[in-house]
């Protein structure tokens, strides 16, 4: 009897820590990213903001940083991140009023939190056409911007739009 117990605390522990159980603030559910994940979060004004999930949304498992990030991401919220460990919340609206980190072409990250990046182009003529093509294809949020002196275009973007803006800065460069 007394390992059903046990075994039934355990279980009600694990659900009650699913994303979409607990996701009903920014507080709760940095609360639950941060156990999931260890990181720290500073939620700022942020921190009683309600926030809504897709009416079918259910994930009891998989990568938490992704989880939290796209629940952020989907509410209008972004992860800024601070040092290795922790992160500041801020609106996707003040984006372009923030410094992302810097990363360097060929170590883009395959994730949903912002960093900036510049990408070197042959010449001013590819510079032109990979404004017009990328800012076709990049999301409202993203910052594009023509480095002045130089063939070179300098982007503010999740780490996955950054990565397929980099496959048409090859293409245009061959």
């Amino acid at each position: 009897m007394k390992q059903l117990v046990v075994l039934s605390f355990v279980f009600l522990s694990f659900k009650l820590w699913a994303a979409e159980d607990n996701c009903k603030t920014v507080k709760s559910c940095s609360e639950w990213a941060t156990f999931k994940t260890a990181k720290r979060y500073d939620l700022g004004k942020y921190e009683r903001r309600s926030l809504k999930l897709e009416k079918d949304f259910s994930i009891k498992e998989g990568d938490a940083d992704f989880i939290f990030n796209f629940i952020l991401q989907s509410n209008d919220l972004v992860r800024l991140k601070r040092d290795s460990d922790s992160y500041q919340i801020i609106a996707l609206k003040d984006i372009k009023d923030f410094q992302f980190p810097s990363v360097k072409v060929d170590e883009i990250p395959a994730s949903m939190d912002y960093y900036t990046t510049e990408f070197s182009l042959g010449n001013a003529e590819k510079v032109k056409n990979a404004l017009i093509i990328i800012k076709k294809q990049m999301s409202k949020n993203t910052k594009l911007l023509e480095v002045a002196d130089a063939p070179k275009l300098q982007m503010v973007a999740t780490g996955i739009e950054l990565n397929a803006t980099k496959l048409i800065i090859t293409e245009l460069n061959k």
